[in-house]
């Protein structure tokens, strides 16, 4: 049994020696009233096996039969121990008709041996904003940005703007129909 079951089967007792009401044991076990009922019922028909789930201990409806791994794992050993998990299982369907996913066949390889399971590496560097520069002046961002800018009325056009880092303020922006080095270098002046 595990804990939960050993604290369900503890709270049980309790209501069946009435030291607790069904409604206080359902709060303690973060159950419905209808299903503590099933419980107690179980509990007093089968004793302290009557909280372990039934399916406890059985395979799951969709595990892989044993005489399939058995056979999956002779192909792979005689075939494909040098393969990767997706192509091995796109040549077991294409070659042998033994139709399975790549993630069962990434587990049977890693479990004998012939694939290595990667853990994903988290980026422990951490990038802060930077600060904004101290003095107006110190900084000046440059961009253009391509857009319908008169709704329709002309061509698209890309508007120039000069910004200043330090206080956020547009010194200069000017509409072009490109950013050009002559559009660029021209609006650039008498900043």
């Amino acid at each position: 049994m595990s804990r939960k079951e050993l604290g369900r089967h503890e709270v049980m007792s309790r209501l069946i020696s009435k030291d607790i009401d069904g409604t206080e044991a359902a709060k303690l076990l973060s159950l419905t009233t209808r299903h503590v009922r099933r419980l107690k019922a179980k509990v007093t028909k089968k004793g302290p096996e009557g909280v372990i789930h039934g399916s406890k201990g059985k395979r799951g409806n969709k595990a892989m039969k044993p005489e399939k791994i058995i056979s999956i794992k002779s192909l792979i050993t005689s075939f494909y121990s040098d393969f990767g998990p997706t192509l091995t299982c796109e040549k077991l369907w294409k070659r042998h008709k033994i139709k399975t996913n790549k993630e069962s066949i990434r587990i049977i390889m890693s479990k004998m041996g012939l694939w290595k399971i990667k853990q994903r590496k988290h980026n422990k560097e951490f990038r802060a904003w930077r600060q904004r520069k101290d003095q107006y002046g110190e900084m000046v961002q440059f961009d253009g940005s391509y857009h319908d800018w008169f709704e329709g009325r002309g061509e698209k056009s890309c508007l120039l703007a000069a910004i200043d880092d330090a206080t956020g303020k547009i010194i200069k922006a000017k509409f072009a129909n490109w950013e050009s080095v002559e559009d660029v270098y021209y609006s650039g002046e008498n900043m």
